[in-house]
């Protein structure tokens, strides 16, 4: 059986943030992640944003134009 669930850390200590399922004294093996905040996950994001950028590059290899005749002047 699995299952999963988030806990907080006092003291050294997991404590569940919902009741577990499970008979007292049994066994289990814990696998532990941290849980990242907005700030970290927003930052992750950003880095494999940059990430993509730096290996697919956008490149138009469209006609590039002076800024004369951007703005055209009479």
């Amino acid at each position: 059986m699995i299952t999963q669930t988030t806990a907080i850390v006092r003291k050294g200590a997991l404590f569940p943030e919902e009741p577990l399922s499970l008979p007292d004294e049994m066994r289990v093996r814990v696998t532990i992640e941290a849980v990242p905040t907005d700030q970290e996950s927003r930052l992750a994001a950003l880095r494999r944003l940059q990430q993509l950028i730096k290996n697919r590059p956008i490149n138009s290899d469209g006609l590039r134009f002076t800024r004369e005749e951007l703005h055209e002047r009479r």
